[in-house]
């Protein structure tokens, strides 16, 4: 094993593991010489906050660390100039208007296809996945390695709030909730591509669906 892959293989993230969501760009996308300055200054931290009775200064450098590695990895993704942000008014009351979801969270039923949740070298997943109101919810999974999935994974809910959404219906705040709503997985390294090809097939079927308001959930 040669010293890039003995690096690669000590900083390798655990894919499921949320606490890893930004500390994992170092092993991911560094170089070897930045790598085992990290490596040196994780050690000497560890033993100053031994010493010193307190974890303080080794968490102040996973955070430096982190936030260089998000750096790095911003600076890699596709940023697209918009000249004008789409704007299309409400016409009908929200009592009467139609809803579906969107989200970002990374779900999908269980017998569809799993997200790659760092895509092909990296370049994340800008598929969609539909995901019926009626789904039984034990059959809905989360595949998403860039924010903590411990919340949806006990009540989907709080990213994807589909029963939130059918009480508001039953309560006649909102006309109805959609049957059929949609979940993209929210890394993106090429939204070039979401904005071409799946955002539109996505917008196409809520239009042809009746829908009026979609709703957004981000992670």
């Amino acid at each position: 094993m040669d010293t890039k892959e003995l690096l690669q293989d000590i900083l390798k993230a655990p894919s499921s593991a949320a606490a890893f969501s930004r500390i994992r760009y170092v092993g991911a996308l560094m170089e070897e010489e930045q790598q085992v300055t990290f490596l040196k200054e994780l050690f000497k931290a560890a033993v100053e906050a031994r010493e010193a009775g307190s974890p303080e200064g080794l968490y102040d450098l996973l955070e430096e660390w982190e936030a260089s590695g998000q750096a790095k990895a911003g600076g890699r993704s596709r940023v697209l100039r918009l000249d004008a942000t789409p704007w299309t008014p409400l016409t009908v009351p929200i009592s009467k208007a139609k809803f579906a979801l969107v989200t970002t969270g990374g779900f999908y039923v269980e017998g569809q296809e799993p997200y790659e949740t760092d895509g092909p070298e990296r370049q994340g997943d800008w598929s969609y996945r539909v995901i019926p109101r009626d789904t039984p919810r034990d059959r809905i999974n989360v595949a998403h390695i860039h924010y903590d999935i411990s919340g949806p994974q006990q009540d989907i809910n709080c990213v994807f709030p589909v029963d939130r959404f059918a009480e508001l219906e039953k309560e006649g705040v909102i006309g109805q909730l959609a049957d059929t709503n949609y979940s993209f997985m929210g890394f993106i390294q090429r939204p070039d591509l979401l904005m071409s090809e799946t955002a539109p097939e996505v917008a196409r079927r809520l239009k042809e669906d009746g829908v009026d308001v979609v709703f957004l959930t981000s992670t």
